[in-house]
C-alpha cells in the first residue's frame, strides 16, 4: 500500500514535540495492533504462553502512527507507558522508572541508533512508517541484552511489503521527508527513507507565541536523517538483511544572563552531533528447533559543542561489532536455550578545552575545567575493546493442580579494556500461574492469574572522557544497579455473543525497586570523576485495559515513582532531576466504521525547581568582574501538569485500492497552562515562570492507493 501525505498544517509552536496519551499494550503473551482479532488468543497453547513472557511492552507500527496527540510520531507513544515519561512537551528523550537518558539503550533492527530524537524532541529519527513494531524492556530484563543500559527500547522495521512500488511524501513547516519502497522479486523487500528540516519560519513565529528571547537563537538548528533497508530470502532457512541509518543536528545559540549566571559561560553556544551505522544480518530459523541471528555492523557518533569564552568540548568513536545470538529448542515448548556473544572494537577521539559534558545535579551547569584559573586542555587518541557474552534457559518447572511454574535463569559476562574489568551480572523470572487455565471461556473468570518476580545485576561502564579529563582517574570503575520486580497480571477475555465481538480485559500491578551503587560524577575539589554518586528508585504502576473487537479501546494507568540520588557522602539526598512521582493517564479510542475518535488526559507532578531565597555579591578573583550569586532555598515542585489530547479521523473516499482520509487532532485542548522551568533575572531577584506549549491545532489530508 503507498500513502501519500497530501496536506499537513501546523498552527502553534513546536507542533512536532506534543507528548500523548495513546495505546500500549503488554507483549506477554500476545502482541496486539488493533487491526488483529483478538480470538487468535484462543488457539495459543498455555505451555508456550508461559515461555514468551518477557519484561517488555510492544507498541505495533498501526498503533504507533494513528495514535492521539503523536501527530504520527513514533517515538512520542512511549511515554504513556506507565512510569516511562518525558521531561517536558520539548524534550523528548525517556526517562524509564526513575532512570535518566544515559540509563537507555536503543536499538533500530540491531544497529545502536545514536539517539532517539532531533533535536532531544521535535521529531523521530526514526521513522513511522516502516516501523513493524516497538518494544520496551523497563527494566528486570534477562541476559539477551548488553551492558550500559538499566532499559533498553528495540526497534523492529518491516521485512517486506503488499506492493511492488509504493512510497510516502510529507511535507510540514518542521521538514520534509519521502518514504519510498518495494519488492525484490518474489525473494526480497527493500525501503529508502530521507528527511531535511526547514525551521526558519517557525523559529520566526516563536517570539509571537511564546514567551522567548528574539535573540536566544542565533542560527536556526537544522537536521537531515536517512535509513534504508535490503532483505533477501536466500531460503527457506536463512535471510540476508542490510540496513543503515544516519542523523545530524546542529544549532547554534546565544547564552545571556538569564540563562547562565557566570559570564564566562555566556555567549554562542554551538552544538553539532551526528551519528550514522551500518549493517549486514543473516537471520537463520528452522521451526521449533532453533533461530540465529549473526551481525556485522559498523557505527560512528561524534559530540561537538563550542560555547563561552572559547570552552570547546568534541568526542567521536567509531564502534565496530560482530555480535551473535541463538535460541535453541532443547524440547519444545518447554526448554528454551539462549546464547550470543559481542566482540566490538571502538576507536576513539577526545578534544577538550577547558569543557566537558552537560550533567545532571550540575548547578548551574557549570561544566568548566580549570585549574588555578586555568582552562585545562585534553586531546587523546585511544583503542579500545570489548568482549560481551551470555547464557540463559527458561524451563517450564513442576505444574502442579492449581499452580504452574516457569523459570528463567540467565548470566551475562563483560570485559572492557579502558578499565581492566571482567564482570558477571546474573539476571533471572520465577513466575507460577495460579488457577485452572479457562481464560478463554466465555464466562469471566478469576483464574488464571500470572504472578512474575525478576532480579537483574546491570552494570554501566564509564566513558572515555570520565577516565581522562581533569585530572586522570584510571582507578574509576563501572556502575552497578540491581533491580527487584515483582509483576502480577490478570486477562479476562469474553464474547459479546449478540454480533460475537471478542473482548479483552487486561489488568496488572507492578512494584520495583533499584538499588544504584557507584554512579559516576565529576568531582569539583578534586577535579577529577569518580564513583561517588548512589542512589535508589522504587516505585508501583497500576493499567487497566479494555478492548471489544477492533471498535473500542480503553486504558488506565497510574505510576507513583520515588527517584532520588546522594551526588557524594558529603551531601544531602535528593530527588532525581527525571523524578515524576505521580502520573495518571487515561484514554479511549472508539472507531465506528469510516469515523475514528481518539482522546488522551495525562495528569503527572509539577516540576522540580529551586526557589529563590536571597542573594549576595561576588566578585571575580581572577577577572575581578562583580556579579551576584543566588542562594536557593529547598527544591520545590511548581503546580501539576495536566493536558488533554483529542483526535478525530474520518475516511472519506474509498474507491477500489484508492483512500482519502481527514485527521484532525487538537494538543492540549483546553489551554492548560503547564510550568517548563523557572528562571531568574539577571540580578536574582524574581523568578520567571517560563510556559510549555499552548493549545495546538494539527490537521492531515491523507490519499492511500
Amino acid at each position: 500500500m503507498r500513502q501519500i501525505l497530501i496536506f499537513l498544517i501546523f498552527i502553534g509552536p513546536l507542533s512536532a514535540f506534543a507528548q500523548t496519551d495513546d495505546d500500549s499494550v503488554k507483549s506477554d503473551p500476545v502482541e496486539r495492533d488493533g487491526s488483529e482479532d483478538i480470538t487468535t488468543l484462543e488457539t495459543i497453547k498455555v505451555e508456550t504462553q508461559r515461555l514468551e513472557i518477557k519484561p517488555r511492552y510492544t507498541f505495533k507500527g498501526r498503533t504507533l502512527r494513528s495514535a492521539t496527540g503523536s501527530g504520527g510520531d513514533p517515538l512520542r507513544v512511549l511515554n504513556t507507558l506507565p512510569s516511562i515519561g518525558v521531561l517536558n512537551d520539548f524534550v523528548g528523550v525517556l526517562s524509564v522508572r526513575g532512570g535518566g537518558p544515559e540509563d537507555n539503550l536503543y536499538y533500530f533492527d540491531r544497529l545502536p541508533l545514536g539517539y532517539p530524537y532531533h533535536l532531544q524532541g521535535i521529531v523521530s529519527t526514526v521513522n513511522a512508517e516502516v516501523i513493524e513494531s516497538v518494544e520496551v524492556y523497563p527494566g528486570g530484563y534477562g541476559a539477551e541484552f548488553g551492558s550500559d543500559s538499566q532499559a533498553v527500547i528495540d526497534i523492529h522495521s518491516r521485512t517486506k511489503t503488499d506492493t511492488a512500488f509504493g512510497g510516502t511524501v510529507n511535507l510540514n513547516p518542521v521538514y520534509s521527508q519521502a518514504f519510498l519502497e518495494g519488492n525484490l522479486g518474489e525473494r526480497g523487500y527493500w525501503y529508502a527513507f530521507g528527511r531535511r528540516s526547514y525551521m526558519g519560519p517557525l523559529f520566526e513565529l516563536l517570539p509571537r507565541l511564546l514567551e522567548i528571547e528574539n535573540d536566544l537563537v542565533t542560527e536556526v538548528p537544522r537536521f537531515w536523517s536517512y535509513q534504508g533497508k535490503a532483505v533477501y530470502q536466500l531460503s527457506s532457512v536463512h535471510k540476508l538483511v542490510i540496513n543503515a541509518i544516519a542523523a545530524d543536528d546542529s544549532a547554534e545559540f546565544n547564552f545571556g544572563s538569564d540563562e547562565v549566571s557566570t559570564s564566562d559561560l555566556q555567549g554562542p553556544l554551538r552544538s553539532d552531533n551526528p551519528f550514522d551505522s551500518q549493517g549486514i544480518h543473516l537471520y537463520s530459523e528452522k521451526e521449533h528447533l532453533f533461530s540465529s541471528v549473526v551481525s556485522l555492523t559498523r557505527s560512528f557518533s561524534r559530540t561537538e559543542l563550542n560555547f563561552g569564552e572559547g570552552y570547546f568540548y568534541r568526542s567521536a568513536e567509531s564502534v565496530y561489532a560482530l555480535r551473535g545470538d541463538l535460541e535453541y529448542w532443547a524440547k519444545f515448548p518447554k526448554t528454551l536455550l539462549e546464547s550470543g556473544f559481542l566482540l566490538s572494537s571502538l576507536p576513539s577521539t577526545l578534544v577538550s578545552d577547558g569543557a566537558r559534558p552537560f550533567e545532571e545535579g550540575d548547578p548551574d551547569y557549570d561544566f568548566r575545567l580549570k585549574r588555578d584559573g586555568t582552562k585545562i586542555l585534553t586531546s587523546t587518541s585511544k583503542l579500545w575493546h570489548r568482549l560481551e557474552g551470555y547464557i540463559q534457559g527458561t524451563q517450564d518447572l513442576s505444574t502442579f493442580r492449581y499452580a504452574d511454574l516457569y523459570a528463567t535463569v540467565g548470566i551475562r559476562t563483560s570485559y572492557f579494556n579502558l578499565i581492566d574489568t571482567f564482570s558477571l551480572q546474573p539476571r533471572g523470572l520465577l513466575g507460577v500461574t495460579f488457577g485452572p487455565t479457562s481464560a478463554n471461556d466465555d464466562a469471566l473468570s478469576l483464574f488464571p492469574v500470572d504472578l512474575r518476580f525478576m532480579y537483574g545485576t546491570y552494570i554501566q561502564n564509564p566513558q572515555p572522557y570520565q577516565v581522562v579529563l581533569g585530572n586522570d582517574n584510571p582507578e574509576i570503575s563501572a556502575s552497578l544497579a540491581q533491580h527487584y520486580v515483582i509483576a502480577l497480571t490478570k486477562e479476562l477475555t469474553s464474547e459479546i455473543t449478540q454480533k460475537r465481538v471478542p473482548s479483552q480485559t487486561r489488568i496488572e500491578v507492578a512494584g520495583y525497586y533499584k538499588d544504584l551503587r557507584d554512579m559516576i560524577t565529576y568531582n569539583e575539589s578534586e577535579s577529577r570523576y569518580q564513583n561517588q554518586r548512589t542512589g535508589y528508585v522504587k516505585g508501583v504502576e497500576i493499567s487497566l485495559e479494555h478492548e471489544i473487537g477492533e471498535a473500542f479501546r480503553g486504558w488506565l494507568s497510574y505510576a507513583y515513582t520515588i527517584s532520588k540520588r546522594q551526588d557524594s557522602p558529603r551531601d544531602d539526598e535528593r530527588f532525581y532531576m527525571y523524578n515524576t512521582p505521580h502520573v495518571l493517564s487515561i484514554g479511549l479510542n472508539y472507531r465506528l466504521e469510516s469515523l475514528e475518535f481518539g482522546a488522551n488526559w495525562q495528569y503527572k507532578s509539577g516540576v522540580l525547581y529551586s526557589p529563590l531565597v536571597d542573594r549576595e555579591p561576588y566578585t571575580n578573583p581572577f577577572t575581578k568582574n562583580k556579579t551576584w550569586l543566588p542562594i536557593y532555598g529547598e527544591p520545590e515542585r511548581t503546580a501539576a501538569y495536566h493536558r488533554l489530547d483529542l483526535r478525530f479521523h474520518w475516511s472519506i473516499i474509498q474507491i477500489n485500492n484508492w483512500k482519502g482520509g481527514f485527521t484532525a487532532e487538537l494538543w492540549n485542548a483546553y489551554n492548560r497552562t503547564n510550568s517548563l522551568q523557572v528562571r531568574y533575572n539577571s540580578n536574582f531577584t524574581k523568578e520567571v515562570p517560563i510556559a510549555q506549549l499552548p493549545i495546538v491545532p494539527f490537521l492531515a489530508l491523507t490519499l492511500e492507493f
